[in-house]
């Protein structure tokens, strides 16, 4: 292994720790910003107030890893690799509803290199921009797609979902994130989706899998209001 290719392993290496790489996303982000483009295509399946919802996160360091909750996708994910002893060099990730680069960084960090984000807006070339109610990838691209806290926004899910399961592979890793709403925010979020049950129903109805693990977590105290299931999409 050549120099060059070992000091990028390490480089690749620091991001799996939080503060280094919210200082390379926000500052990366800082530098891009010009680059910035928007899906352009029309769908009234995506809620009116998911651009100006998401933009508004650049305001604060907060938009810049989201308090972490994507770990309740992506250690899943990593442990399963790891336990099946699967090379995840050459596996294809896509995570929908990124925002930013972290996530991406985040999963390469884990030796998950063809990773890309996919959302209705970009500054990166690791972020597509496009609408996952439809896209333009072939079928059975992808080994992993995380919809990472974006399902609330759409008035569609099973369309999503189904555009999902058409763009993985048979056995991929399908990963669903949402925040548990109290009943006084309902009108916040675009469809009824609230717990781990509510996602495992909608697959039920929607394709083949089998889920390999749920979490659910209303603890209001600690601010912790993470939903998270993984299946396995037949």
């Amino acid at each position: 292994m050549s120099l060059k290719r070992i000091f990028k392993n390490i480089l690749i290496q620091l991001l799996k720790f939080r503060r280094i790489r919210f200082l390379v996303v926000k500052y990366r982000y800082l530098f891009l910003k010009k680059k910035m483009c928007f899906y352009e295509g029309g769908s009234t399946s995506i809620d009116e107030r998911t651009i100006k919802h998401n933009l508004s996160a650049f305001n604060s360091d907060s938009g810049f890893g989201c308090g972490q909750r994507m770990g309740l996708l992506i250690y899943p994910i990593v442990a399963y690799y790891s336990n099946n002893k699967i090379d995840r060099s050459k596996k294809k990730v896509l995570i929908v509803g990124c925002r930013t680069e972290d996530d991406i960084f985040w999963m390469k960090a884990y030796g998950f290199e063809n990773t890309f984000g996919f959302d209705l807006f970009s500054y990166s070339k690791y972020v597509l921009v496009g609408d996952i109610h439809k896209t333009d990838f072939e079928s059975g691209s992808f080994d992993i797609v995380l919809l990472g806290w974006m399902i609330p926004y759409t008035k569609d899910p099973k369309t999503v979902i189904l555009e999902c399961r058409r763009i993985l592979k048979s056995g991929g890793l399908l990963g669903i994130g949402i925040q548990h709403v109290p009943t006084e925010e309902k009108d916040a979020v675009a469809n009824t989706l609230n717990s781990s049950g509510d996602i495992i129903s909608l697959l039920d109805e929607t394709l083949e899998h089998k889920v390999l693990f749920e979490y659910d977590h209303y603890n209001q105290k600690d601010g912790d209001l993470g939903v998270a299931v993984v299946s396995v999409c037949h």
